[in-house]
């Protein structure tokens, strides 16, 4: 599988359907673990979302739930047989988690959408995966809406050789679905499969919800960034285009703009990037960050003085064949440090949030001493203080 691939089917997706209908003893132990995203619960302690490998029903929803130390308090699979995975988790309005993914729940490489609820102890209370009408459908970021309730973005395909479309979804507090929106567009581009995805969505400060993804690509590669703009009940308001990559994280900016994290797709190599624009979608800056090899850019947060801080991938530096990464840049992108995390195999950075002290939590995947959930906290300068590889 190649790296853009991997980037086009949102993390390391692939390389869990590859392996949906394996049972354990199938299964090398290698990219069998890992996480997706990441929070800070409200009682200060650090959650984790991803995948795990059970005993027998090969990879399954995970979360895991550590203290401040990476000490794990406990850790939680959802699922069935084939394959399962979450992307994105949040404190819940009352208690407890939600989260979004998807699982296979009829027969291997068949996704849907998957919402699951919990409470603080990580029990399940409910879960639903098929929203879209037994279309493929996966669901990489959820939010609460504004009034109640929650709104989930991913993609929804009719089929695995339809155009992949971008989809978002509003249930409520019990995961009932009140309405969801299929955005598609058209494309010149001369190929059967159009892939259209959306990796997250923010609130805008007046109004609806700002959505960033991969827009005009195809079944693996090349797809470009783009920010859309939909009302509170998902109409769609504008939709602006930029170059090649992929945004993968949305924020506003503390001086009242939007900042796009993800990845920039080159000629020759490919290159963690920050795009800056203002509300309307019009690009302020735009910065890539990389050196002679593959960078990838995952999620970005904004730092306490006002710059910002994206995690990924770094081939071009580093212990092993890639590593974690981590860029620090100040308020107009420019990069402050960067520093890489990792042993000597392959190593990838997916989740990343801040700590009150201004210190760093990241959670991604490990394969430098077995399958691991990469998990690591560092200072504000990015010097790592412990790793806590979760297995």
């Amino acid at each position: 599988m190649s790296l853009k691939q991997l980037i086009a089917t949102a993390f390391i997706i692939c390389l869990i359907t590859v392996f949906s209908s394996c049972k354990k003893e199938e299964i090398t132990e290698s990219f069998v673990r890992g996480g997706n995203a990441l929070i800070q619960t409200n009682d200060g302690n650090i959650l984790v979302a991803g995948y795990n490998v059970s005993s027998s029903n090969g990879f399954e929803a995970a979360l895991v739930l550590t203290n401040q130390l990476g000490v794990v308090t406990w850790s939680k699979m959802y699922g069935g047989y084939f394959s399962d995975a979450l992307f994105s988790v949040k404190n819940a309005r009352d208690g407890g988690y939600i989260a979004s993914g998807f699982s296979n729940t009829n027969m291997a490489s068949s996704p849907r959408l998957l919402v699951l609820r919990t409470d603080a102890s990580g029990d399940q209370q409910w879960a639903y995966a098929n929203y879209s009408n037994n279309s493929f459908s996966q669901g990489f970021c959820i939010i609460p809406h504004a009034d109640s309730g929650y709104l989930v973005t991913g993609y929804i395909q009719t089929s695995g050789s339809a155009d992949r479309d971008i989809y978002l979804l509003r249930i409520n507090e019990n995961g009932e679905k009140l309405w969801d929106k299929r955005y598609i567009f058209t494309s010149s581009a001369p190929y059967d499969s159009i892939y259209e995805e959306a990796y997250s969505i923010i609130a805008a400060p007046d109004s609806g919800y700002f959505l960033t993804g991969s827009m005009h690509g195809y079944s693996n590669c090349c797809g470009k960034i783009f920010l859309m703009k939909v009302s509170e009940t998902g109409d769609s308001l504008w939709t602006k285009i930029y170059n090649p990559g992929a945004g993968f994280s949305l924020l506003i900016t503390n001086d009242g703009n939007i900042a796009i994290g993800g990845t920039s797709y080159g000629s020759t190599s490919d290159d963690m990037t920050i795009i800056k624009t203002d509300l309307e979608g019009n690009k302020i800056w735009s910065k890539i960050y990389g050196g002679t090899g593959y960078e990838y850019g995952s999620m970005m947060v904004t730092t306490t003085d006002d710059g910002y801080a994206i995690t990924g991938i770094t081939e071009s530096k580093g212990a092993g064949s890639q590593d974690v990464y981590l860029v620090r840049t100040n308020a107009s992108g420019d990069m402050i440090w960067d520093k890489t995390y990792g042993g000597g195999d392959i190593d990838e950075g997916f989740g990343l949030i801040q700590m009150s002290d201004g210190g760093f939590c990241i959670t991604g995947i490990s394969n430098s001493d077995g399958s691991s959930i990469f998990l690591n906290r560092t200072s504000a300068d990015g010097i790592q203080q412990w790793y806590s590889p979760i297995k």
